[in-house]
């Protein structure tokens, strides 16, 4: 139980800063969220203001044209509208215009007044039209753009055409779905949508029955370039840092009309997403609005972070110090048995040093009795003695750096063919998976691998020309566990012919692989070399 009470001591003291520090978090988030939602409301009325004003032009310039009573010229036109145009009234609007309404087949009326007020030749375009038919006779200021879209027959379009009979049938100004206006002739094309609102015949001027008004004259109208009206509503007087996506939802399929640039690629990572809904001529905008750079959470709430971190601080600090008290008691009960711990695990080392050393010690003996009585000479007994002495301490060497776990197959082979062949050993070709030895199979191999190697330095011609010399090894997973199946190979080009008596390494070899290792050994003295072949248990090292 004393060993949880620090972390009561913690869990406490910051589940009380946290939750102080969660109180604040969402007080400075719903204020963040208050303060974008001021932000997007007044980016969505500085659209729906700047489209009211432009209206309001179209019904300055419907008083205007009824006012006069006279016929409709392009100089007077001209002049109203460029009084407009120099005001900079007309942020989005491509221009203002009026749009003879004339039964099919007196297309001739547009034609004149085309030619009168623009020297203009060009037909009512296009040829098909409905039974009635609204070519554009005037649209200021005339540039390239307003220029080509005169003559254009609006009726003839469905789109154009539902919001001029809506207009006809409301007396006010109508706007249409979007659409591509015929101004749109250059490689830059935006989105655009058209408002109109009827004018009817006074003065003398005769008219046409439309839609069950009499005497329409035809349409005050205005082009808007989506693009144009949204940049000017969110840029004049000043910027507001939002993007928006505006779509006309008034049908059952929405259409898009207006998206700032890269709206799409931050929406997902926008901190706040607010949408309003706009009349506009009688059409239903939803307007989207997302940040314009996308909020970094972390430096917003700062301070309410940094409120938590010290809380944890705070809590943390409070409980070490309680820790440190139970962990110095706790201490001096681990150094008295790390202390008998120590003493007992250095009298199992003792005695296990003393067994190797006592294993040792019988094999050297052994190994010396039988190298006297095979030598010659002293000289030839140092030679021998000496050279299997160096190979169990290779052995040993390999497996105190494994801290007596196991040895490498390999690196064992390669340490022995080194200290008998030298440079030479690198021409032996060694191939096979790893595999590690344990105590006693890198002990008995690393002296069979000393004995084959040093009866080929002696007796074999393998490294001469045409020689050949490698050893080969695999392991087969049989019904009494793994075995290592190791292949050694000298090819001298000549036949070997087999000795007549065997020495004291060849008894050692049978003695090692047979009585330590349980494995079975053979060699072959054919036409070609010496082919010896060795099959061993493997155990886990």
């Amino acid at each position: 139980m004393k060993k949880h009470i620090p972390l009561l001591v913690f869990v406490a003291s910051a589940a009380i800063g946290l939750a102080l520090t969660y109180v604040i978090l969402e007080s400075e988030r719903t204020s963040q969220r208050q303060a974008f939602e001021i932000l997007a409301d007044d980016a969505v009325d500085r659209i729906r203001d700047r489209t009211e004003q432009n209206f309001s032009l179209i019904v300055a310039t419907h008083s205007f044209l009824g006012a006069d009573g006279a016929e409709i010229t392009r100089s007077k036109f001209q002049s109203f509208a460029l009084g407009l145009f120099l005001k900079g009234k007309l942020s989005g609007m491509q221009g203002i215009g009026f749009a003879r309404l004339i039964k099919s087949g007196n297309e001739d009326v547009a034609v004149r007044e085309l030619r009168r007020n623009y020297d203009l030749e060009r037909p009512v375009w296009p040829r098909e039209g409905q039974d009635h038919r609204t070519p554009i006779v005037l649209l200021e200021p005339l540039d390239v753009r307003n220029k080509a879209a005169l003559g254009y027959d609006m009726f003839s379009d469905a789109v154009r055409r539902t919001a001029m009979l809506t207009s006809a049938d409301t007396l006010n100004v109508s706007a249409s779905a979007p659409v591509m206006l015929v101004q749109e002739i250059t490689e830059e094309k935006q989105t655009g949508f058209l408002a109109y609102l009827p004018l009817s015949a006074a003065g003398g001027r005769s008219g046409e029955t439309f839609n069950g008004e009499d005497f329409i004259d035809g349409f005050v109208y205005a082009p808007f370039r989506a693009g144009d009206l949204h940049s000017a509503a969110l840029t004049l007087p000043t910027p507001v840092p939002v993007l928006v996506r505006t779509v006309d939802v008034t049908d059952t399929a929405p259409e898009l009309l207006f998206e700032s640039e890269a709206f799409s690629d931050k929406a997902g990572e926008a901190a706040y997403l607010v949408t309003r809904q706009i009349d506009v001529g009688g059409r239903a905008w939803e307007i989207s609005v997302i940040d314009a750079v996308p909020r970094q959470n972390g430096f917003a709430y700062w301070r309410t972070f940094m409120l938590g971190a010290v809380s944890l601080l705070f809590s943390a600090a409070l409980a070490v110090s309680v820790r440190s008290r139970l962990k110095a008691r706790e201490a001096n009960r681990r150094l008295k048995e790390m202390s008998e711990k120590t003493i007992q695990e250095k009298d199992l080392m003792l005695q296990e040093m003393k067994h190797r050393i006592k294993n040792s010690i019988a094999r050297i003996l052994a190994i010396a009795r039988q190298t006297a009585g095979a030598s010659q000479d002293l000289e030839a007994f140092s030679e021998s003695f000496g050279a299997r002495l160096q190979a169990m301490a290779n052995a040993q060497d390999l497996l105190t750096r494994s801290h007596w776990a196991k040895a490498d197959l390999r690196a064992l082979l390669l340490q022995e063919l080194q200290q008998v062949f030298g440079d030479g050993a690198g021409n032996v070709r060694l191939e096979g998976p790893a595999v590690q030895l344990d105590e006693t199979g890198t002990h008995a191999l690393g002296l069979v691998f000393h004995e084959l190697a040093t009866n080929a330095m002696k007796y074999s011609e393998v490294f001469n020309d045409g020689g050949c010399f490698e050893v080969t090894w695999r392991t087969e997973v049989g019904p009494d566990g793994a075995r290592l199946e190791l292949d050694w190979r000298e090819e001298t080009g000549r036949e070997v012919a087999a000795p007549q008596t065997f020495g004291f390494g060849s008894r050692l070899i049978e003695a090692l692989i047979g009585g330590e290792m349980s494995g079975r050994f053979d060699r072959q003295f054919n036409a070609s070399g010496v082919a010896v072949s060795i099959s061993v248990p493997l155990k886990r090292a």
